[in-house]
């Protein structure tokens, strides 16, 4: 739908704006935006497909790419990235390559802006005349507007609700009390673990960028790792963060048991007020990732996700009721 997305053209600046808010998280929405697997979907206007040679996301780097139109034409493309600011800002010189013939460029940008928990997507093309502006809006008004509706269609997979999970309880503690028992490592070791598990390592940097490193040896002696991201932190209200499966030196890895779960998660932890000493959790799970099969394993998990869930909030329960202060 057209009227999802506008289109501004500014008066004293040579750019064409086109701008969309697409109901999937920010991360989500600049892993799409640059991942060439991805982009070779749904980046340029409808009927478009993409070939990527080279993505080298950095300052300085290049991404070289073919677009295919309907027609058959091919349309050789290059970025040279001036700013990479996960998962906020992108901004690149656009050409056709060194064997271009128009010898057309502009700058391009991308901002993403978090609007709670959808993504207000701007794309900004900076022409170096108001006439060349004016002369490229002709066909470049239409081709931005469906190159964000290409990209709305594209991740509305993780709109579904299948791909979150969401869980809450109320616990007799002020918000700021419940805050650090789900933020600090000397709390979190005491609860944040399936039942029978033993915890054999919890290294934590708690800010921004930093990471929450632990161990969990089960039952049977086989140790699982697992490593989130810290994306944002705002006491005493909410903690954002990635979770992934990982080894012992903090890397990547998948779900030792099934290939097919979704290689991340974005957690969000609400802390929301009930009273003076009366706090709601909300623990909401987002399946970041776009590929079928991870959607249909985290959706099959859920009622496992609810017995697991509902397990470690027994344990914060009961950890709280002890009014232990470690």
């Amino acid at each position: 739908m057209h009227n999802l997305t506008t289109t501004t053209l500014p008066k004293d600046k040579p750019q064409i704006i086109t701008t969309r808010l697409i109901a999937a998280p920010r991360e989500l929405i600049w892993k799409a935006l640059t991942t060439p697997e991805h982009l070779q979907h749904f980046w340029g206007p409808d009927g478009f497909t993409n070939t990527y040679k080279k993505f080298d996301l950095k300052v300085g780097g290049q991404a070289l790419f073919t677009m295919h139109g309907p027609d058959g034409k091919n349309w050789p493309n290059r970025f040279i990235f001036r700013t990479v600011t996960p998962p906020s800002y992108l901004a690149f010189d656009h050409d056709g390559g060194e064997d271009d013939p128009s010898g057309h460029s502009f700058i391009g940008e991308l901002e993403l802006k978090d609007e709670g928990g959808k993504t207000r997507v701007e794309l900004r093309m900076t022409e170096k005349t108001m006439e060349a502006r004016d002369f490229v809006a002709q066909f470049a008004v239409a081709g931005g507007v469906q190159n964000l509706e290409r990209l709305a269609a594209y991740v509305a997979p993780m709109a579904d609700p299948l791909n979150k999970f969401v869980i809450e309880r109320s616990f007799p503690v002020s918000q700021k009390r419940l805050f650090e028992v789900c933020s600090q490592v000397e709390h979190l070791k005491h609860w944040m673990s399936p039942a029978g598990m033993k915890v054999i390592k919890a290294a934590q940097d708690l800010k921004p960028g930093g990471t929450y490193h632990y161990g969990l040896e089960m039952p049977d002696g086989n140790v699982m790792w697992g490593k989130a991201t810290y994306r944002e932190i705002t006491p005493h209200s909410q903690l954002v963060y990635t979770q992934c499966f990982s080894d012992e030196n903090g890397g990547v890895t998948t779900h030792p048991m099934a290939p097919t779960w979704p290689l991340e998660m974005r957690t969000i932890f609400d802390f929301i007020p009930e009273g003076e000493n009366q706090t709601r959790l909300r623990i909401t799970w987002l399946n970041t990732r776009i590929a079928d099969a991870e959607i249909q394993t985290f959706h099959a998990a859920h009622k496992g996700m609810s017995g697991g869930w509902t397990g470690s909030l027994d344990q914060l329960q009961a950890y709280l009721a002890k009014g232990t202060s470690a």
